[in-house]
């Protein structure tokens, strides 16, 4: 559904959707194609979309031609009754990638886009310059079983579907904390994105993730893996996933949550900034 009252872009920048593996994918980028800047393309986490990402690409467009992409389901893409397994999610991204003519790619990925680039990455190897991942769902501790947690997920994205916008700034605590801390512009955009994404989406759950012992040796170029805070026993495993990436880099950011971005801006953005100044 689309939300009353839409957040806007910022000035100069622009949006469309290419046709990529059989769907519509919508796409919101910093301005028209710059051949001088390096593409970024940006890959959400699984309840947000595109847009939910524009102060990072805000902080990055004075160096970078930044991409945030909708994957299918959320946002403005096209949500298919089937197509959520990685391979699809991969295809997609992919066929976005050629259809937008981005070539040599940055790629950066939260949670579920941690695991679609990292997936990406190693099929398709030749494809990224480096790739990013946030918090990927494949290095979370998993405790529920997968039809638990996609029928929860159904329930959820129903329910926000019930509220208006304007509800859901009020009671959705993960939305209203943001309006409490004074980012009332991010509260707008995260709830855009919860009243645009399909119910459909929880079939990612169902999927699984990845594995980082089976996937992240195939990845042969630059990785940085930006990771919540964790006590000694959570980095030790973190540290084990991250030691399967040839050219992996871990940072843990203290006292950031699994939104490493949004709880701690500063400190994660410099880190990318100097990975990205490396690659």
């Amino acid at each position: 559904m689309e939300p009353d009252d839409p957040e806007s872009l910022p000035e100069d920048y622009t949006s469309g959707t290419v046709r990529a593996n059989g769907i519509d994918l919508h796409y919101t980028r910093t301005g028209d194609p710059d051949a001088s800047k390096p593409p970024l393309v940006v890959c959400h986490g699984v309840f947000d979309d595109g847009p939910c990402r524009l102060p990072l690409a805000e902080d990055l467009d004075d160096e970078f031609d930044v991409v945030l992409l909708d994957a299918r389901g959320h946002g403005r893409s096209s949500a298919p009754e089937a197509g959520y397994a990685m391979p699809d999610r991969v295809a997609d991204l992919v066929g976005a990638i050629e259809a937008l003519d981005l070539v040599d790619p940055i790629l950066f990925g939260h949670s579920m886009g941690g695991d679609t680039v990292a997936a990406t990455a190693a099929a398709h190897p030749d494809l990224p310059r480096a790739i990013v991942m946030e918090d990927p769902a494949g290095m979370l501790e998993h405790d529920q079983s997968s039809d638990v947690v996609a029928a929860d997920a159904r329930e959820r994205i129903e329910g926000w579907h019930e509220h208006s916008k304007a509800a859901l700034l009020e009671r959705d605590d993960e939305i209203s904390g943001h309006v409490e801390a004074g980012e009332e512009r991010l509260a707008r955009l995260i709830a855009d994105a919860r009243l645009r994404v399909s119910p459909r989406i929880a079939a990612v759950f169902e999927e699984g993730w990845v594995e980082p012992a089976e996937t992240y040796p195939e990845i042969d170029v630059p990785a940085l893996v930006l990771k919540a805070d964790a006590e000694e026993a959570g980095r030790r495993r973190d540290r084990e996933a991250a030691d399967h990436l040839p050219e992996g880099e871990l940072v843990h950011v203290d006292g950031a949550g699994h939104c490493v971005f949004r709880d701690d801006r500063a400190t994660a953005t410099g880190t990318l900034r100097s990975f990205l100044d490396r690659v």
